[in-house]
Parts: structure tokens; C-alpha cells; sequence
């Protein structure tokens, strides 16, 4: 049965596509960007905004699994990730959906201090409501070019540049997900939020140095995508964390997957 990943041009939901084809079945991709590559790959493309719900639903017809990326850590908008999340609630309940993985952050609740957590908390409470299988997953600090080419040229301040983070490499994650999309057990319905932390703890400076291959602090920042100050704002926000999933009730998703992940370095 197929599988469909949202907002396909975002450049984490379109590695997840890519991963999904390698697997060999029907991959599916909602986008209102640029997926030209995606469809090039063999991908269904459908056209369909994040609160389309009639495209999202009809896309979605004998789909077992929807693959929702929702907002990065630096979204612009994170007001809109948990009404993109009713949205696909309502058209996956709609299609009758087998499963829903979902991603979000470590420290996901009501309370969080920045508005990034806080919308992706809302946003795990209305898929835990739908009628089928759903998984969330609490990823930690997930090593991609955009995140070290934004935390390079950030200009962070000291306190940021010492705050713990266990990065995840996207490999990783994008095998994590594939798992659960092979486990297609009979079970219709429960709800699962795992935790994938990277395994080692370190500094977002012992971070970017480790990734770049030298010290962060000399790295020019020439052929480097600037951020503008909003940008900076909620990603400064995002980094003061937490980023481990110390709560008791977490499953370790790399365990319950059979995956051992690794830490990232300059190749990964």
C-alpha cells in the first residue's frame, strides 16, 4: 500500500521521499512547492497546501502510512504546524489511513518556553486523537547542510554555543522512519511517542566542530546563506532546549526499531 509524506519540497520531507522509493513500493508526495525531482524519481505528486484538506483527503486514498515532517527548527510560522496537523487529522481519518509518524522535538509540551515546542505539543495531541496507528517521534538536533550552514552563520552567543544537544544524523533518521513503515503490524489503532535522541551529548560549538572538520569559529561564512534577524530569533530560541527526552514513559525508538545509531561527522 502506498505511503505519503507532507510538504515534499521541505528538504527533510523530501529525503524521507527519496529513502521511501529506494524501499521499492508506491511513494506519494503533498506539496505546494517545487517536487519536480521527486515526480523525475517516481514519485506521485499531489498539489495540495498544508490546510487543502479535499486535496490532502483525496491524495490520501489507500494510503497506509502519511510521513508528517511538520515545522524545522527555525519555522517561520509555528502558529500553523498544529493547524496543519488538524488538517491532515481530518483528511487521514477521512481516507481511513492505517498510520501516522509524526515528528517532533524533545521537551514538547504546553509549557515549553519557545513557541516552536509548544505548537509541535498541540500538534501531537490532535494526532493521537485520530482512529489509527499513530507514532510520534522526538527527535534531537537533527544534522542537516541548512542546520550548520544557520548555526554557523547565526552569530550565537556564548551560552548557545555551550548548550548540550545530541545530534542525530539524518540517515539515521530516515531509517528509523522506513522501520516503522516495514512494521505493518495488524494492531488498527495506538498511539506511540518515541524518543531518538542522538548518542553522544555534546556542545553546539563541539557540534559544528565536529561536522565541519575544523574549529566552527574560523569557518567563513562566503557562499553561505545568511540568516535574517527573525530567523535568528526563533532559532536561538529553539537551541536553549532541552534537547534529551529524559521523560520516563518514552520508548527508545532506536531499540524498539533494532537500529543503532551513529554520530554525525563531516561526511555524514
Amino acid at each position: 500500500m502506498p505511503v505519503l509524506v507532507t510538504a515534499g519540497h521541505q528538504p527533510l520531507a523530501r529525503r524521507f521521499a527519496i529513502r521511501l522509493l529506494e524501499e521499492g513500493g508506491e511513494v506519494r508526495v503533498a506539496s505546494n512547492g517545487d517536487v519536480s525531482a521527486l515526480r523525475a524519481a517516481g514519485a506521485f505528486v499531489a498539489t495540495a497546501d498544508g490546510d487543502d484538506e479535499g486535496r490532502l483527503e483525496a491524495a490520501l486514498a489507500q494510503v497506509h502510512t502519511v510521513v508528517h515532517v511538520g515545522g524545522g527548527i527555525a519555522t517561520a510560522a509555528p502558529e500553523r504546524i498544529a493547524s496543519n496537523a488538524r488538517t491532515l487529522a481530518r483528511a487521514a481519518a477521512g481516507a481511513e489511513v492505517k498510520r501516522i509518524v509524526m515528528l517532533s522535538l524533545p521537551g514538547a509540551t504546553p509549557q515549553a518556553d519557545d513557541p516552536l515546542r509548544r505548537a509541535k505539543a498541540a500538534a501531537e495531541d490532535v494526532i493521537a486523537e485520530v482512529a489509527c496507528q499513530t507514532i510520534v517521534v522526538r527527535v534531537g538536533l537533527v544534522d542537516t547542510p541548512a542546520l550548520r550552514d544557520a548555526l554557523l552563520t547565526a552569530g550565537l552567543g556564548s551560552e548557545l554555543l555551550a548548550r548540550e544537544v545530541r545530534p542525530v544524523r539524518m540517515a539515521d533518521l530516515l531509517e528509523l522512519v522506513v522501520a516503522f513503515d516495514r512494521a505493518r503490524a495488524h494492531t488498527q489503532s495506538g498511539h506511540l511517542v518515541v524518543a531518538a535522541d542522538g548518542p553522544i551529548p555534546m556542545s553546539v560549538a563541539g557540534y559544528l566542530d565536529r561536522v565541519v572538520g575544523q574549529d566552527a569559529g574560523t569557518v567563513s561564512r562566503i557562499g553561505r546563506r545568511l540568516p535574517d534577524a527573525a530567523t535568528v530569533d526563533r532559532l536561538t530560541a529553539t537551541l536553549l532546549g532541552p534537547w534529551s527526552n529524559d521523560e520516563p514513559h518514552l520508548i527508545d525508538g532506536w531499540a524498539f526499531a533494532g537500529l543503532e545509531p551513529g554520530t554525525p561527522g563531516p561526511g555524514s
